[in-house]
């Protein structure tokens, strides 16, 4: 049976005093709650004898389950160690008290006391989780739409993130492409249809890279793949060393029956000029969610543009009212 995500419902955000000691708590013996600099917080919780690390937004922490990070899931799971990250705001993670905290725990032998490491994160975490993962040798990388850096001269290519093209990437933890040598696996997820994403992971290179394409994942790969039931197991294997593009394309199936995920397709394809791709695809979100209005207007449409040009629409399909019926309709109906 597939292991997917634990579902929660949205629980009310919690005030960042009652969140502190949330994090506080949870810490437990051996554990630790430690301000690093002004904007970041770092969260030890020691349970078995692999660290899993990752980099999170406090805000979006602060409103999940528990107030926990999305670290908690995997730990109580998987029974792993974990070394949270929390970030108050766009940092990038660029803090020099930051540096010095990563600094510190090499220093002090603090990754070798566990079996297995493993540094994950998405967008800007997954930059995070690329850049310090050299604070571990030979650890487990897992990045989901990873971004290189946002130095002009590396990528000048780069047109987002307006607001923090006057940071500093360097010259400590900066390039995160360029800090990976030292990782014993790299598994790099990213859409590939999305170019600026396809040009920043493109820089992650090396023998021991591994790429998952993820086609039509949008601009939260991270988020996708925690919504539809699969990150932790993908972050699990990973960390076992057991990820590889045929075990991610088969837990990546699952995005089929994701209303997000279809929803953001069909929206794709709106822009381009695919009658039969887009009966095709309304018909597969009607068969499996029912009436959709929007799928269902698309359905017709593109039936009609079919007949329109001569063609034939796809096997079983045929235009469709809101009560399910199938009486010829104007297109766009």
């Amino acid at each position: 049976m597939a292991d997917a995500d634990d579902p929660a419902d949205a629980p009310e955000t919690l005030s960042r005093a009652a969140h502190r000691q949330a994090l506080d708590a949870s810490a437990g013996a051996g554990g630790f709650l430690r301000d690093v600099g002004e904007s970041h917080l770092a969260l030890l919780r020691r349970s078995g004898p692999n660290l899993l690390v990752s980099f999170e937004d406090l805000d979006a922490v602060r409103s999940g389950p528990g107030g926990l990070p999305w670290s908690a899931g995997p730990a109580r799971k998987r029974n792993y160690s974990t070394l949270t990250i929390m970030a108050d705001g766009r940092t990038w993670f660029r803090d020099r008290k930051l540096f010095d905290f990563f600094d510190e725990l090499t220093d002090d032998g603090f990754f070798d006391e566990f079996d297995t490491v493993v540094f994950a994160g998405g967008g800007i975490g997954a930059y995070a989780a690329g850049a310090f993962s050299v604070a571990s040798p030979g650890a487990l990388v897992f990045l989901a739409q990873p971004y290189a850096t946002l130095d002009r001269d590396v990528t000048p290519w780069e047109h987002r993130f307006r607001s923090s093209r006057a940071m500093s990437f360097g010259p400590r933890y900066g390039n995160a492409a360029d800090l990976i040598d030292a990782a014993a696996k790299v598994f790099v997820v990213t859409d590939p249809t999305r170019a600026t994403d396809a040009m920043h992971a493109s820089l992650f290179r090396g023998d021991h890279v591994i790429r998952l394409p993820a086609a039509h994942a949008g601009g939260d790969i991270w988020g996708a793949l925690a919504r539809i039931g699969i990150l932790d197991r993908l972050v699990a294997m990973a960390g076992n060393d057991a990820l590889d593009a045929t075990g991610f394309a088969e837990l990546w199936r699952r995005r089929r029956n994701d209303a997000d995920y279809l929803a953001g397709l069909m929206r794709k394809l709106d822009r381009t000029d695919r009658p039969w791709l887009q009966a095709l695809l309304a018909g597969h979100i009607l068969h499996h969610q029912g009436d959709n209005p929007a799928a269902r207007r698309r359905l017709n449409d593109a039936l009609a543009r079919l007949v329109e040009r001569g063609r034939e629409a796809p096997p079983g399909l045929s235009p469709t009212r809101p009560d399910g019926g199938t009486t010829m309709l104007l297109a766009g109906e």
